[in-house]
């Protein structure tokens, strides 16, 4: 079972998804109770877009290995795409009670809250995360968008820079920056931001219709013209 499991790691890795299921299932028709088979096989299912197969086999793991944190997580990540966020919530805090340093658990429970307009909630979850990874670019970027939804637009700047320092080619960080920046009426410091955005990412179509919002703003019409243009 061991063998078949890591070749399907391997196949995964390599994206050769169809092929690294087949392995996953026969490591599990040798060791049914393989727990990390299943909640690998889940994996590969939910990359390709098979979510309700990848439910069951993250189902599966739990069945056989109650305190499996990431499947949950895993669980969880496979419900919210279904919609099914409730369930979703309740997974991830499943995996932050086994395992209270699950930085990403954090960030997806965050991220299902805030989906759910519990902003408040989602910043403490949110704020969690960076504290066990100050380094996690997207945490920061995520606190950002919940601050900014509560009407905190200082804090979400803040947080929006914290992101950039940490990834200075992070464009979505930018979008969000100009975007806050412009509903605090800092048009030139938006525009900056856009443009930083379009830096990294050249044919980012909303960076160059939000870039053209602003310059309706400061009344440059004629800029604004040129970039609804290149956004369609």
């Amino acid at each position: 079972a061991e063998a078949h499991f890591n070749l399907a790691v391997t196949l995964q890795e390599l994206g050769q998804l169809d092929d690294a299921i087949k392995c996953y299932e026969k490591a599990i028709t040798i060791k049914p109770d393989y727990a990390e088979a299943h909640n690998n096989l889940g994996n590969a299912l939910y990359d390709l877009g098979q979510l309700d197969s990848a439910v069951k086999s993250y189902e599966q793991a739990l069945a056989i290995k109650p305190d499996y944190a990431d499947a949950y997580n895993n669980l969880g990540i496979a419900l919210k795409d279904l919609n099914q966020l409730d369930a979703a919530i309740k997974c991830y805090e499943q995996a932050i009670t086994i395992n209270p340093d699950y930085t990403d658990a954090y960030n997806n429970l965050g991220n299902a809250l805030q989906e759910l307009n519990q902003l408040d909630a989602a910043v403490k979850s949110f704020e969690k995360a960076v504290t066990l990874k100050p380094d996690y670019a997207e945490v920061h970027n995520n606190l950002g968008n919940a601050l900014k939804d509560l009407g905190q637009l200082d804090a979400a700047v803040k947080s929006y820079k914290q992101a950039l320092a940490i990834k200075p080619d992070y464009a979505d960080a930018y979008i969000n920056l100009g975007n806050t920046l412009r509903g605090l009426n800092q048009l030139d410091a938006a525009v900056k931001s856009y443009k930083q955005a379009l830096t990294i990412k050249p044919d980012y179509a909303e960076a160059h219709n939000n870039l053209g919002n602003a310059f309706n703003d400061l009344d440059q019409h004629e800029a604004a013209l040129k970039r609804y243009e290149k956004a369609i």
